[in-house]
């Protein structure tokens, strides 16, 4: 599903009418060298722990890489890596660090092979979701990973589901609970290795079977 290009302010009235991912992901076109700047510093130690993870060279799916800060860094811990992104100015921008293509990820399944991947990295990339949107993604992944897989995924466990007007645009968040996302991580076919409680909860877990 492409993007329907920036979100206006005439936009927004309407904004309970249209698909909120396609709305939210929208917003970040305006953005985008502000937000690599501003991101380009974050999850340095959580990418590292993931990339020790992994036996060395392993293939990885960043799945809603944004601009690409997290394929440059996998690359450089000897990792293959593929970035898929719905924003395409985010896509474009990735593809200067590996292999990117533009992807909404509820229909990530449908794009490579069943049990292509011996790692998927999420990070923040399902915030934008429906519960049960994520619910069904967490199945792809599972679909995606070969047994023994490791997924990393974070979303939001802070503040309430709806809109929300941030400085630079206006935007759909999904909250979850932390039991209620570790059980749906479960659920999707995997074994949750550790849980890091926090604003966003972060999820580690291997693909069972």
């Amino acid at each position: 599903m492409a993007t329907h290009g920036t979100v206006t302010g005439e936009d927004l009235d309407a904004d309970q009418d249209r698909d909120p991912v396609v709305v939210s992901v929208a917003v970040y076109s305006d953005g985008a060298d502000d937000y690599a700047a501003t991101h380009a510093p974050k999850m340095t130690d959580r990418v590292e722990r993931f990339a020790g993870w992994l036996p060395r060279p392993s293939l990885i799916l960043d799945a809603g890489c944004g601009p690409g800060r997290d394929l440059a860094r996998f690359r450089a811990y000897g990792h293959v890596v593929r970035g898929v992104d719905l924003n395409p100015v985010f896509v474009a921008m990735a593809r200067a660090h590996a292999p990117t293509s533009q992807c909404d990820l509820r229909e990530v399944g449908a794009r490579f092979p069943a049990g292509t991947f011996d790692g998927i990295w999420a990070s923040a990339s399902l915030v934008h979701l429906a519960e049960a949107e994520t619910v069904d993604v967490l199945g792809q992944f599972a679909g995606l990973l070969r047994p023994g897989g490791r997924l990393y995924v974070c979303l939001k466990a802070a503040g309430r589901t709806g809109w929300l007007d941030e400085p630079d645009g206006r935007r759909w968040y999904t909250v979850w609970g932390q039991d209620e996302f570790t059980a749906a991580v479960t659920e999707a076919g995997f074994e949750v290795d550790c849980v890091d409680p926090g604003p966003y909860v972060e999820v580690w877990a291997t693909r069972r079977g």
